[in-house]
Order: C-alpha cells, then sequence, then structure tokens
C-alpha cells in the first residue's frame, strides 16, 4: 500500500492491488501484486533482510517481508519470490507445498507460551 501511494500516474488506475491463488502438482500458489512505484535491482536484494526498510524514520521496522520469509520458507518449507519493475509495479509469488513432510511439522502452532 506505502508503495501505490509514492507511484502517482494518470494512465494507470492508483492504488491497484491484485491478488490471486491457484494449486499446482503438490504446491499453492499466491501472488500478490501491485501498481505502485516498484523497486530498484539493489533495493530488491535487501527487501528480506531483517530491519531494511526505504521508509522514513518513524514508519516502518522493516520487519514485516524479513518475518514473511521465514515463516514462508522455514516454517512451512515453501519459497517466496519478488518480481518487480521500477515504476510500474511489483509481484510476490508464494508457493507452499500442500503436505507437510511428517518430521518438519511444527507442533507449536497455536500454541501459548
Amino acid at each position: 500500500a506505502d508503495a501505490i501511494e509514492s507511484n502517482p500516474s494518470e494512465s494507470k488506475p492508483k492504488g491497484l492491488i491484485k491478488v490471486s491463488t491457484k494449486t499446482e502438482p503438490g504446491c499453492a500458489v499466491i501472488t500478490v501484486s501491485d501498481n505502485g512505484s516498484g523497486m530498484t535491482e539493489e533495493v530488491r536484494a535487501k527487501i528480506f533482510n531483517p530491519f531494511f526498510t526505504t521508509k522514513e524514520v518513524g514508519k516502518g521496522t522493516g520487519q514485516g517481508l524479513s518475518i514473511s520469509h521465514d515463516v514462508i520458507v522455514n516454517k512451512h518449507n515453501g519459497s517466496i519470490r519478488c518480481d518487480t519493475t521500477p515504476g510500474e509495479g511489483t509481484t510476490f509469488t508464494i508457493i507452499l507445498p500442500l503436505e507437510l513432510e511428517s518430521n518438519k511439522v511444527n507442533t507449536n502452532v497455536g500454541a501459548v507460551a
């Protein structure tokens, strides 16, 4: 949403976020696309790093994509990819297995500490 706000354009609608899902053999595929400002390759290379943010001080912690990456990749054995074009927008593609290996199941899900 922040990237959409920072990309004013007369040629395309402002504020477009598209979410789609589908299944492929053995996995679920979720895509989230926007028509925001996109990213440079330098920024894209850092987006999953903890505490990395392009926002001004006080606007964000840089934890959202880092936590998302950890949950998707390490806890669910999936993958997340980012495709982006500066000035046009960004698409995140998340792929999650439909079945977990029994030795990788997180038994602490929903547990209260």
